[in-house]
């Protein structure tokens, strides 16, 4: 039996925030050593939950677990750029944070307990990444590139799917607002108004 479109929890940067992630690649040159390898940077995202079937019961199971799910916006720190790893899917190259998110562990629990409660066992354990090349050629050295602050603030549901590879939103829900509580040692780094 053919394996059908995939379902899957995530967030995706907005637009300034992607914008910035774009420029870090290229100002360290990995966009070209990726060439047609790169993600699109349309599908950069977080993962939330592993990936299911797209069959009517999931789909209507995970608009209802996306419903459910109740956790606050949190923030995650990108700092590094690297890529490790061999085997079937290749040399993954990924954004990586500063340290791992007390706001992301709440996240994933939250929608772990949503799926379990409509009957999805998903145990899948997922680190704060935001994958740029899941073939890339070569392993990457950790790069650190200037921090992002991004603020996660919503859960979305998305089908993958189609050549090229783009995700196509199923459901939307925002996150409870929670102050950030960004690094108060970045502002540092930027030069005085």
């Amino acid at each position: 039996m053919a394996r059908l479109d995939p379902l899957i929890f995530m967030a995706q940067p907005q637009p300034a925030i992607r914008a910035r992630m774009e420029a870090a690649v290229a100002a360290n040159g990995l966009d070209e050593r990726l060439g047609a390898a790169q993600f699109e940077p349309g599908n950069w995202h977080q993962s939330f939950s592993d990936r299911q079937d797209d069959q009517p019961k999931i789909r209507a199971a995970m608009l209802r677990a996306g419903a459910r799910v109740a956790a606050p916006s949190f923030v995650m720190t990108l700092n590094r750029i690297n890529g490790t790893g061999v085997g079937p899917r290749g040399i993954h190259w990924a954004f990586r944070t500063l340290g791992k998110p007390k706001g992301l562990e709440v996240m994933l629990s939250a929608v772990r307990a949503a799926l379990l409660a409509e009957g999805i066992d998903d145990d899948s354990g997922h680190g704060p990444q935001v994958t740029i090349s899941y073939k890339a050629p070569t392993p990457l050295p950790s790069v650190v590139i200037e921090p992002i602050e991004w603020m996660v603030d919503e859960l979305l549901l998305v089908r993958g799917g189609g050549q090229p590879y783009r995700y196509e939103e199923v459901g939307r829900w925002p996150l409870a607002a929670n102050p950030p509580k960004l690094n108060p040692q970045l502002g540092l780094l930027e030069p005085p108004t």
